[in-house]
């Protein structure tokens, strides 16, 4: 059975992201460019765990970059349970969320994404995108 727990663009989980991250950069004034996504399902009665020790290992939630060496890197991208955690977070470092993450538009987990591409190019930029370590999922 795939897994129902994802990525989506709405707190309501009623649109899942398919795509790799996408943002513009103006190269003659570059600013951070920060969006909010949500990771959950929006079944109910379900819970994710890591595969690798479940209910002990965090969920975690990474970046990934499809072209390494061409377009922006990983570490161009901050990820943080809330907005004003992105000030201290690590360029290209993992996010812990729970070990146990339940299901359900409540349970919801918001992630906060602040992009400041390096390279200098302006443009649409799309080879960066977020990825889980390996998940499985049970019925709560």
């Amino acid at each position: 059975m795939p897994l129902s727990f994802g990525f989506f663009s709405d707190p309501a989980l009623t649109t899942p992201i398919s795509a790799r991250l996408q943002f513009v950069q103006d190269v003659a004034a570059p600013s951070a460019a920060d969006k909010c996504i949500y990771f959950g399902s929006p079944l109910p009665g379900r819970v994710c765990k890591a595969a690798s020790v479940p209910g002990v290992d965090p969920v975690t939630v990474s970046v990934s970059d499809a072209s390494p060496g061409t377009g922006s890197p990983a570490g161009d991208v901050k990820l943080a349970l809330s907005s004003g955690g992105l000030a201290a977070a690590t360029g290209g470092a993992a996010l812990n969320l729970p070990a146990t993450v339940a299901s359900g538009v409540a349970a919801a987990i918001a992630i906060h994404i602040r992009v400041l591409d390096s390279t200098g190019s302006s443009g649409v930029h799309v080879d960066l995108g977020l990825t889980t370590n390996a998940l499985k999922e049970y019925t709560a």
